[in-house]
């Protein structure tokens, strides 16, 4: 169900803790936009007697890898001409590489506390660090206000500092474990260890619970197991109880439990690795009423529910602002007629992407405000995506914004994801060009996700995401089309168009993930990068990695994930759990859901037409065929997927 302070381990089976960490005070603020925009951030020129200083903070110094990042490129250099540096740490030279981002730092450098790095150049040399103003650091991050200043710059080669109004764009990332993590279990159903018998089981009671781990422990880690236990399908805390440690009897009519393994060590260098856990249940069957002998299961569907580790905040649908752009904006006009759900997205998208024509905002950057953007009816792919984000959550759609690069072509695109009922699934929306993106064998819509497994497949085989690694003609045989306008059937991709853009097809900048955790930004307006699309220094968004994906791309960041439920967590399905009731021929059944602005779960009772229900709800059976279907419906109005139960009963 999640993992916070864990990941697979990298060796081998089994989960470890999570060997990253990152040490930073610019983040919130990082805007630097490069030479060719009004709005970028200040910067220090280091050369000659010029240098800067900054101070990191470090806890726990012990590591298994330390490094440093400094931003490098052509857009940080003086006159486009990359230079070597040299960086001082704790009074130890280490001699940095032009455009070399990521200088590791040997082992014993660091110490507990306080840290120093001066920067300099020699000779000829020159470099350009940005500055994250203090002003943007302490507007996304408010509670870093009391924070000391922690970078300073002396114009007489180190002889007197000054500070500087704000913070360098210097990070400093260690490979280490936390000192704690833990790894929850999904809900699992103690009733139904004999899968043969579909939903419907007998009562039982249960009268212990067990649980046992296969680990590896070394010296100064442990792994710890404990267990809570519910009545409902999907956890709820009025009806869960807390948790506890194994052996004990649950509460009675608790049917479902979760197990829990915390993961610890005393050495940032060493972790425990966590191979297995059995949960064995000790039940005490009550024997199938009289009265179900001849009742039998015809066919079912039960929601299966995926969770994101990762907090993610939405907007309330009747935000005044979204109901001013949906009305002002007459968006039920826009989808008026539609037949599909997914046929709606085609449609606000088409009419977002001809609100304006495309001008990457050099001299203002907009709020993320889909009221600001479309007054100013300017802005690149980062605005488009902000509109259509905004513009679904009106009219009670769920949407996020995502974005990637490639770097084996240097380019990146900015976009949407929304979820989409009807298929399940989270599916990529791309107003700016005003298409989306389909398999070309099934033609069904893809994710953002299921698309970078596709882009390394076919343009970097089963090696890692490096441009050294690019395949050739890429261009052929493509695995991804593409649904322009209102068009349904996917068009294959333009062979000569994407050979003139150097054998890249349009889809393929997403080899390089990153998500936004939240679309609620009219309640909260902050944080938000400030130069999004110009700039992506900022460390708030959520990271994808996997064994394609190279750890260098992520190690400037704060959240990183490998965990596919992390992206691709699901939304507004039932999921159900099924008892015999205390009367003959009467059903008991406990809905459980994920739903953001739940207003009320759905029922059909044969047929007979969907009327709203309680999270339990008595099933009184007739002779015969009988069937019932679940959903929810939000506040919004939005219906969810159908769950359902069939029963013969004779």
């Amino acid at each position: 169900m999640g993992a916070w302070g864990v990941q697979r381990n990298r060796r081998g089976e089994g989960v470890t803790l999570r060997d990253f960490l990152l040490v930073e005070d610019d983040g919130p603020g990082s805007t630097y936009g490069g030479k060719w925009t009004q709005f970028r951030s200040p910067a220090i020129e280091v050369r000659g007697a010029t240098r800067v200083r900054k101070v990191f903070h470090v806890e726990r110094p012990e590591a298994l890898a330390a490094r440093l990042y400094i931003p490098r490129g052509v857009d940080f250099s003086i006159e486009g001409k990359p230079a070597a540096v040299v960086a001082e740490i704790n009074g130890r030279r280490i001699n940095v590489e032009a455009n070399r981002s990521f200088p590791e730092i040997p082992p014993g450098v660091l110490k507990p506390g306080d840290n120093e790095v001066v920067l300099y150049a020699e000779g000829d040399n020159a470099v350009r660090l940005p500055i994250a103003p203090r002003d943007l650091i302490l507007r996304n991050a408010p509670d870093r206000t009391s924070r000391p200043p922690r970078s300073f710059k002396s114009d007489d080669a180190g002889k007197t500092w000054r500070r500087v109004d704000g913070e360098l764009m210097l990070r400093l990332n260690l490979e280490q474990y936390p000192a704690e993590g833990h790894f929850l279990s999904p809900t699992l159903d103690l009733w139904s260890a004999d899968t043969k018998r579909s939903v419907l089981f007998p009562k039982a009671t249960v009268r212990s619970l067990a649980l046992a781990a296969e680990a590896d422990t070394p010296a100064g880690t442990r792994v710890e197991l404990v267990i809570r236990t519910g009545s409902t399908p999907v956890y709820e805390p009025q009806s869960w109880s807390d948790w506890v440690t194994p052996g004990q009897a649950p509460q009675p009519g608790h049917r479902y439990a979760q197990w829990k393994a915390v993961l610890a060590t005393t050495d940032p260098r060493t972790t425990p690795v966590l191979k297995s856990v059995a949960l064995k249940a000790d039940l005490a069957e009550a024997p199938v009423p009289a009265w179900a002998e001849g009742l039998r299961v015809a066919g079912s569907h039960n929601e299966a529910i995926r969770y994101a580790s990762i907090p993610f905040a939405y907007e309330a649908h009747d935000h005044p602002k979204l109901t001013a752009l949906r009305e002002g904006q007459r968006l039920d006009q826009v989808v008026a007629g539609a037949k599909s759900e997914l046929e709606k997205f085609m449609r606000l998208r088409g009419w977002v992407a001809k609100q304006w024509k495309y001008r990457p905002p050099f001299d203002v950057y907009p709020p993320w405000d889909a009221h600001e953007i479309l007054k100013a009816k300017s802005g690149f792919c980062v605005q488009f995506a902000i509109v259509y984000m905004q513009c679904c959550l009106s009219l009670g759609y769920q949407a996020r914004f995502v974005f990637g690069y490639n770097p084996g072509w240097g380019t990146g695109h900015e976009v949407c994801e929304v979820w989409s009922n009807e298929l399940r699934k989270w599916v990529v929306m791309d107003p700016c060009g005003d298409v989306h993106h389909v398999d070309l064998r099934s033609g069904g819509p893809l994710g953002m996700l299921e698309i970078h497994d596709r882009v390394v497949r076919h343009c970097f085989g089963d090696r890692p995401i490096d441009p050294a690694n690019r395949l050739p003609n890429v261009a052929a045989s493509q695995p991804v089309g593409a649904c322009r306008g209102m068009e349904t059937t996917p068009s294959r991709p333009d062979d000569a168009s994407t050979a003139a853009r150097g054998d890249m097809p349009f889809w393929a900048k997403w080899a390089v993930l990153r998500m936004m955790p939240r679309n609620d930004f009219y309640a909260h307006p902050y944080p938000v990068p400030p130069s999004q699309g110009v700039n992506w220094d900022w460390t708030g968004y959520v990271c994808w990695e996997d064994a394609q994906t190279p750890r260098y791309y992520n190690w400037r960041y704060a959240q990183v994930t490998a965990r596919r439920s992390d992206w691709e967590w699901t939304l507004n399905q039932v999921r159900f759990g099924v008892a015999y009731g205390p009367d003959p021929a009467t059903l008991l059944l406990q809905f459980g859901t994920v739903t953001p602005q739940l207003e009320t779960f759905l029922v059909n009772l044969d047929g007979k037409g969907w009327r709203p229900s309680a999270s339990r709800f008595a099933w009184k059976l007739h002779k015969g065929v009988n069937r019932v279907e679940m959903r929810v419906r939000t506040r919004a109005g939005i219906e969810g997927p159908v769950s359902f139960i069939q029963l013969n009963y004779e």
